[in-house]
């Protein structure tokens, strides 16, 4: 088994138990925010963009993580979402190479 996965299998155990802990009142962990878990798609997304470069997936995964982060903080964006993703699919057509 290679380092990365035993990483993050150790940090995924570890935030498990701690939630667990927190919701059956055996712990009060005050870390968990609104909108944690959202770092489990943002997180995963700049790992591989860092690892394996900016990819479309990522960078979706990315985008996606961050709104609803932002839902969670109380930032409504719904309005500006349909016309962002026209703008990039645009862009990307315009940029991408055969």
């Amino acid at each position: 088994m290679n380092n990365n996965r035993k990483f993050w299998g150790v940090v995924l155990l570890v935030v498990g138990a701690l939630f667990l802990l927190d919701r059956t009142g055996l712990l009060d962990v005050r870390w968990f925010f609104h909108g944690w878990w959202t770092l489990f798609l943002i997180i995963p997304a700049l790992y591989t963009m860092f690892k394996n470069g900016i990819q479309t997936g990522n960078v979706i995964l990315l985008a996606i993580g961050v709104y609803f982060l932002l839902q969670e903080m109380g930032i409504d964006l719904r309005w500006i979402v349909i016309p962002a993703v026209m703008i990039v699919l645009g862009v990307s057509l315009l940029l991408r190479k055969n």
